[in-house]
This record gives structure tokens, sequence and C-alpha cells, in this order.
């Protein structure tokens, strides 16, 4: 969903791009969507709302494994109360800075400078209980949590790399994401997108 649900968007605002038009003529824009769509695929060119192939091919799904330690629950209130402190009150957006009292919603999501000076200053100030650094920080999609999964993402802090060492995280399986795969598939249908 992390991946898809942009093409989702994408779709949605194209959609709402013809509404002026469908205005005009006074039809329905989903009567306009459909004669559009209709059109587009009677002359073969790429199916409207479909996702390339070379999406899917050009992606894998990659079990890792991580270094014996601990993650950082970017949602959890300990987490909030902390990054609150960290930043004494001024915290910088997208739009400049802003003393608004944090909350989940800010910490998951658009402004990534507000996410990203967030996870760096956490990455550069925390020590953990047991004296260790953490791995990262994880935290719950945006896009909510599937039936069959745990709905979480992780954003890991590569810092023997940065350290010029080698990284101790390995990639332990692969495998190809298959038109067939039953989360694919999923995912597409929460997104109301096909693939080939």
């Amino acid at each position: 969903m992390e991946l898809l649900a942009p093409f989702r968007t994408e779709v949605a605002g194209q959609r709402r791009a013809l509404q002026p038009m469908a205005d005009f003529l006074g039809v329905p824009l989903d009567d306009l969507w459909h004669d559009i769509v209709s059109e587009w695929d009677e002359h073969g060119t790429m199916k409207a709302s479909w996702l390339p192939r070379a999406f899917r091919e050009g992606r894998g799904l990659y079990t890792l494994n991580f270094p014996v330690g601990w993650w950082i629950d970017i949602t959890a209130t300990e987490t909030i109360a902390a990054v609150h402190d960290l930043f004494d009150g001024q915290y910088p957006t997208v739009n400049s800075t802003s003393d608004e009292q944090l909350t989940l919603s800010h910490l998951t999501g658009e402004d990534r400078v507000l996410t990203t000076a967030i996870a760096g200053m956490l990455r550069e100030n925390v020590e953990l209980d047991d004296g260790t650094l953490p791995l990262g920080v994880q935290f719950i999609s945006k896009h909510g949590k599937p039936a069959a999964g745990s709905g979480l993402c992780w954003a890991y802090w590569m810092r023997e790399v940065d350290s010029g060492l080698a990284e101790p995280t390995t990639i332990t399986a692969s495998e190809p994401i298959t038109d067939a795969d039953p989360e694919f598939k999923a995912a597409l249908a929460h997104c109301k997108i096909k693939s080939r």
C-alpha cells in the first residue's frame, strides 16, 4: 500500500481534473471518465487506471536479517513526549517552523521535512535504557493495517555505513512480485487500480 497508494491518488486527481469539462457538457463525472477510458482502451494504448508491468517487475520482496537491537516506536506516547523535549517547542515544517503540539497525525503525515527532522533528531540524540543505540524507527502505515499483516513500516538507520564500516544487515531471501501474488492483488483492489 505504501508504494501503490500514490497511483490511486494520481488517478483520482486525473478524474477530478475532468470535473469542469463534465460540468460544461452537463454529464456526470463518472460517465465522462468511463467514456474516456473506453476510448483510450479501444485505441490500444496503455489502459487508464492500469499500473505498468514495469512497476512490478522492477521491484521484489526481500527478507532482511537486521542486527540485534531495538526500534523506536514513533507513535508511542513516550516518543512523542521525547520529541517535544528535543525540539524545545519549535520544529521544522515544509512551510517554515511550527510550535503547535505534535500529534500522531504529524508523525505519520505527508510533511517529509518534519518527519525527516524528527527521525534525524531521534537518531542523533536517543540512547536506549540498555545503553544501545536504536536501529531506527517503526510506525503504523498511514494506509492502515491489512487483515493479514501488521501494517507496520520501518525506517532503518545505516549507522555502520555512515561510519565507513560494512553493513551488518543481510538479505536472507528475495522473490519477485508476480501478478498472481495475493498481497499485490489485494493492494491493487484497495487502490482501485489494475496491473498486468
